[in-house]
């Protein structure tokens, strides 16, 4: 009697435990969005410059979506890195189709990629001109991973970092030409998600 007592006591809280874990899992179904911000370092290259350039901003986004499974969210992801200098205003946009993956269904770890159109004003310094701001459009991916921190069945945290990659194609600054110009932002942040 004490041996059966002795090996039903432990299982009887272990299975307690794991029907306590799992009410806490976090939900995943129907509609959900988060909104975050953080530091974001915006990079320009191009074959032609004669510099790279580096600006630290400020890295907002908005994401809204379905989720097909408990498994995978689709949706789309608005983000904008701004930085402001004096009474100068620097912006690059960019709205992205995404997936957000859970490779383990009861925990918070993602991995979230997406594409799409990118659109801002660079300043990049091709060889022989002044640096200057110019707007184009291109194409970009991101990619980046996280954790979920549920704090009821609906709502919760959740800490991004994600880099950003566009490729803006061929500008001409002052009269000179800036090839093949690549934007990076990296950024980390705190997000806001409703589910």
């Amino acid at each position: 009697m004490r041996a059966s007592a002795r090996i039903a006591a432990p299982a009887a809280l272990l299975a307690l435990v794991a029907a306590s874990a799992r009410a806490q899992a976090p939900y995943r179904g129907g509609l959900w969005a988060d909104a975050g911000a953080g530091p974001g370092r915006l990079r320009l290259t191009c074959t032609t410059c004669a510099s790279i350039a580096d600006a630290n901003g400020v890295e907002v986004t908005v994401t809204v979506g379905g989720a097909p499974t408990r498994n995978v969210l689709l949706g789309l992801q608005a983000q904008t890195w701004t930085r402001t200098t004096g009474r100068s205003e620097q912006k690059v946009r960019s709205l992205l189709a995404i997936v957000q993956w859970y490779p383990w269904e009861e925990e918070g770890l993602f991995v979230r990629a997406g594409t799409g159109i990118v659109q801002g004003p660079v300043t990049p310094e091709p060889a022989g001109a002044q640096p200057a701001t110019v707007q184009n459009t291109g194409v970009g991916l991101d990619l980046g991973v996280g954790w979920d921190f549920p704090v009821s069945r609906h709502f919760g945290f959740t800490i991004q970092a994600a880099s950003h990659i566009a490729a803006l194609g061929d500008l001409v600054v002052n009269g000179q030409p800036a090839d093949d110009v690549i934007a990076y932002v990296s950024r980390i942040g705190l997000a806001v998600v409703f589910r």
